[in-house]
Order: C-alpha cells, then sequence, then structure tokens
C-alpha cells in the first residue's frame, strides 16, 4: 500500500509540475488537459483518476502558495514569507487576475478550507468555518484590488496590513488572546 501511496505523490507531483510549468511559461490560464498530460508524460486516463478538469488541478496546485497565505493569517507564517508570495502574485498578476475572476468562489474555499484546518484547536466565539471564511476574505479582497491595479501599494505594504488584519482578526475572534497579538491558535 505505501508503494502505491508513493506513486499517486510521485504522479500528483508530475500533473502538479507540469501544470504550474505550462501555466507560468505561457503566463495565461486555458491549458488543455491534453497539454497538462503531454507535458507529465502521463495517459488522460491517469489524469483523471486524480482530477476531474482543469479546473480542478488548478485549484490543487494554489494549494502550496495559498498554505503561505493561510499561514500568515493564522499567525504561523511571517511577513517575508508572504512578500515573497505576493512578488509571485505580481509577477504573475495576468494569471492571478484570470483565476480570481473565474475560479473566485472556490479559490476562497480552498483559502477557507486551509484556514479552517489550522484553527481546529483554537476556542474561537463563531463556529470555526465562519472564522475561515472571514479570514480567507479579508486577504482575497485586497489581493484581487492590487492585481486589478485598483490601488497600487508595494509587496511589502500589502504583506503587512494582510499579516496584521489576520492577527487582529484572530484576536477578536478568540476568547484568550495572547501577549504577542495572536490568539491562543
Amino acid at each position: 500500500m505505501q508503494g502505491q501511496d508513493r506513486r499517486v505523490t510521485r504522479t500528483r507531483a508530475a500533473l502538479i509540475g507540469a501544470f504550474n510549468h505550462l501555466i507560468l511559461a505561457r503566463r495565461r490560464r486555458g491549458i488543455k488537459v491534453a497539454e497538462i498530460v503531454a507535458a507529465a508524460n502521463v495517459g488522460r486516463s491517469t489524469f483523471y483518476d486524480h482530477y476531474s478538469s482543469a479546473d480542478a488541478i488548478l485549484l490543487d496546485a494554489i494549494r502550496h502558495p495559498f498554505g503561505i497565505l493561510a499561514d500568515a493569517l493564522t499567525g504561523k507564517a511571517n511577513t517575508l514569507q508572504l512578500t515573497a508570495l505576493l512578488e509571485h502574485f505580481w509577477e504573475n498578476r495576468q494569471i492571478a487576475r484570470e483565476t480570481l475572476a473565474r475560479l473566485d468562489a472556490r479559490v476562497g474555499r480552498v483559502l477557507a478550507d486551509m484556514i479552517e484546518e489550522r484553527l481546529a484547536d483554537c476556542t474561537l466565539t463563531i463556529p470555526t468555518r465562519l472564522a475561515a471564511l472571514q479570514l480567507a476574505e479579508a486577504a482575497l479582497a485586497p489581493i484581487r484590488g492590487w492585481v486589478t491595479a485598483e490601488a497600487p501599494c508595494s509587496p511589502e505594504a500589502l504583506a503587512r496590513a494582510i499579516f496584521g488584519c489576520g492577527a487582529a482578526m484572530l484576536v477578536a475572534l478568540t476568547a484568550a488572546p495572547l501577549e504577542n497579538g495572536h490568539s491562543g491558535c
């Protein structure tokens, strides 16, 4: 069973790697399944064993970068990591704009799911899911505005704002805040 788990992990990594390479090399979102399987050197049926569509692989591919965002919102990352992520978003803002416009609600749910996992041991004043949704939208709203050039600012300033907002929101959402401004999560 462990051998099969490794094979599944390797196949998913190959598919995600191929997808990421294609999307970043072309700087557009319209990547087809046929292109992904060719780049990953796997069969079409293998792709569909793991993902239902190109949108599904996109949602899985954003889990890694969104992990940094979820960590920052829950006090488990630093502004340097978040700044690097935001710089990546800015460098690839065409893709970011298209992804947020087309898959906005699903992208928000992916981030909220990741935040919810990180808040599992927290004592919150509202249900964990609501807190996760609140934190996700508090981060995604300024990112959306920033990548669409509604309001310019540096990646560092946006990272500090997102990090600070997450910390303040966690204090407000928890029953017992700690001295450093983060919750007891």
